[in-house]
């Protein structure tokens, strides 16, 4: 499994959507803030009320959970595979490998990217995409707290400067760390 992490505006959505290109298999967030232009049901996120999103935590489908700008994100447990990639929080990569020994499932090698870009193309990434400079301002402030300790919890630090270059620089950690040993 594949986590990329990374601020509002880093690219790591173009990187998901460009390693399932590759054969990599997205593992659906779960959420329940509201869709934006051009998103629909299933493709990127399952659209689901509060309600129903803790309903799920309780009954133990989902790997983790986690808030961020006051909504709910979190991937189901059967997501939980070598071939797909997902996009979290700092703070749910550490739940995301706790809950995958408690189902069993730490045969599952988890490897975790952090998608580093500096503030000033994040904004004008997220400017250039529709963002509201009000938007952009709180989505700023929000990442500087939640991702203070992403190097932390990340196996490798991607710099996405040049797309290709980011992708590449993936692929290639992935298979030195899940080829097998002769």
């Amino acid at each position: 499994m594949i986590i990329l992490i990374g601020e509002s505006g880093s690219g790591k959505t173009t990187i998901l959507n460009e390693l399932v290109k590759r054969g990599f298999q997205k593992a659906i967030n779960h959420t329940t803030r509201k869709k934006r232009d051009k998103e629909e049901q299933n493709d990127e996120y399952l659209f689901v009320t509060k309600e129903e999103f803790e309903q799920m935590w309780t009954d133990g489908k989902l790997l983790q959970r986690a808030e961020f700008n006051g909504e709910y994100y979190g991937i189901s447990v059967n997501s939980l595979k070598d071939n797909v990639v997902c996009i979290q929080i700092p703070d749910s990569v550490t739940d995301v490998k706790k809950r995958a020994k408690e189902f069993g499932m730490q045969n599952i090698k988890i490897i975790t990217f952090y998608v580093h870009v500096p503030a000033e193309e994040r904004t004008r990434r997220m400017l250039a995409r529709g963002d509201s400079i009000e938007l952009i301002q709180k989505r700023l402030e929000i990442d500087n707290k939640k991702f203070k300790n992403a190097k932390d919890v990340a196996d490798y630090v991607i710099e996405n400067k040049v797309l290709e270059n980011a992708l590449n620089e993936i692929l290639e950690k992935v298979w030195q760390n899940t080829k097998p040993m002769l």
